[in-house]
């Protein structure tokens, strides 16, 4: 079996191939193993290669000369890939095998046809958050050390396990999984940080720095190996063949939270049709973004109040400050003394995609509670929950805690995006963890990132009809 894809942007992706390595179930996807299975324990959600630039875009990966051949309990697949994109030239070959005896092992060889600059280079595999969290596991160190320790419970804004030769953990009374990895230092961080709904382990530890430079020439080869410890009891393999059942009752579960909408980013005033279907939505609130480095700042304050008078909700004001913050906020103050509209809370930003400092959670209290004593100050950061899981403000200045969702930050495929749920409620549960019982808003909640805040330069302009090159590909 042969074939020749490009996995970019969503060209041309096959269905994915069930394969079996003995008592595991296993996906070949593109390139990728996806759902790696004991029965219906997953173990492992995906393993890949990914080539990640100075900003962390990933290269798209071209296909070809793929192999698969496979057995009732076994499967061997060979491929040729070329990762490019601008300065980057990566050819590399992949081997992937399942044995009967539940072994999975994947390695790749490639060597560098250009020289570039590279955040990451390697290997990566994911966790499931669902089987993992919380579980203990054994770490093998680089140095043989062998640590006992557990996948964290609540989203940790550290790396978790660092220095790793292995890993190891439960998938079943008495049988524990080993992934072994070799051709460099791997370490996992806690990817329900950005909304994926894995732990990620990757090749190359962050301490040691980037962007770093690979010449034309230079040669990389990795591998993982997936082994079953322990025997596996008969029937431990069996997967349900039930059909998933779906009712609907009659009492209500929950409620919905306040829902609003961002005032729209092309910037021209709403119609009156779009005013009218917008109000029979029953929001609660119009965001506004207001960039005091943007002259027009109070231009977009004064439409943002008019449409939120027509729509018949409150403003819900988006502070990016500067380090002029108290100018800004006395001609904030100015602008609204003019226009009045009626406001929903205040969301504070530091500069940046950090988190405001308790100076400027100090100040703005202070200045804008003395124009709207009732309105509540709410505080974190416009990026991910990453940016405020690592930065945390004191919850005690703010009313509440904020962060933005998207659930591209790291991957594009449907099956990714729908992963997300799962992660995208550990959030908000994490954040409860430390907002000393105040409200956690999610604000915006987007389906494309909206900007790059891991980026080490400037963006490059995508063209007409294109995506930002960083969110066309599984990081």
């Amino acid at each position: 079996m042969s074939e020749q894809a490009t996995i970019s942007q969503g060209l041309y992706r096959p269905e994915p191939i069930s394969l079996r390595a003995g008592p595991l179930r296993v996906d070949y996807d593109s390139g990728d193993l996806r759902y790696v299975k004991l029965g219906e324990r997953e173990i492992v959600r995906r393993v890949y290669v990914a080539v990640r630039d100075r900003n962390w875009g990933t290269a798209p990966n071209r296909l070809s000369n793929t192999r698969i051949e496979q057995g009732a309990d076994w499967f061997r697949i060979t491929y040729d890939v070329e990762s490019k994109q601008r300065e980057i030239d990566f050819a590399w070959q992949a081997q992937i095998a399942g044995e009967a005896n539940g072994t999975v092992t994947f390695a790749f060889e490639g060597q560098a046809r250009s020289t570039f600059l590279k955040n990451r280079l390697g290997l990566v595999i994911l966790h499931p958050i669902g089987e993992c969290a919380g579980a203990a596991c054994r770490v093998e160190r680089e140095d043989g050390q062998v640590v006992e320790a557990s996948f964290p419970v609540w989203i940790s804004p550290s790396r978790p396990f660092e220095e790793m030769r292995a890993i190891e953990y439960a998938v079943q009374p008495g049988v524990w999984a080993e992934l072994r990895f070799a051709g460099d230092i791997f370490e996992t961080e806690d990817q329900r940080n950005w909304t994926d709904a894995s732990f990620k382990t990757y090749s190359t530890p962050v301490r040691l720095g980037f962007p770093t430079e690979v010449s034309a020439g230079t040669r990389v080869a990795q591998s993982v190996t997936l082994r079953l410890v322990g025997a596996v009891p008969p029937g431990a393999d069996a997967a349900s063949q039930a059909e998933p059942a779906i009712s609907v009752g009659a009492q209500a579960v929950g409620v919905l939270p306040r829902l609003g909408l961002g005032a729209a980013s092309h910037g021209q005033p709403l119609t009156t049709a779009e005013i009218e279907r917008l109000r029979a939505l029953r929001l609660s609130h119009l965001r506004a973004d207001i960039v005091f480095r943007q002259p027009d700042w109070p231009d977009r304050l004064r439409q943002a109040g008019e449409e939120a008078r027509a729509l018949g909700v409150d403003l819900e004001l988006a502070l990016h400050l500067s380090e002029e913050a108290e100018q800004e906020l006395a001609q904030l103050v100015a602008e609204l003394e003019a226009l009045r509209a009626p406001l929903a809370r205040w969301l504070l930003f530091g500069v940046g995609a950090g988190t405001p400092d308790e100076n400027l959670m100090r100040l703005a209290r202070a200045r804008l509670g003395a124009y709207t004593p009732a309105v509540p100050l709410v505080g974190g950061t416009d990026a991910y929950f990453a940016q405020l899981n690592s930065q945390r403000p004191p919850a005690a200045l703010l009313d509440g805690l904020c962060y933005s969702i998207n659930p591209q930050a790291h991957a594009f495929d449907t099956q990714s995006l729908m992963e997300t749920f799962e992660a995208q409620a550990a959030t908000v549960r994490s954040a409860q963890q430390f907002a000393a019982g105040k409200p956690v808003h999610i604000s915006p909640l987007t389906l494309r990132p909206r900007f790059n805040p891991a980026a080490t330069e400037p963006e490059p302009e995508a063209g007409p009809g294109e995506l930002p090159h960083w969110v066309t590909e599984p990081r």
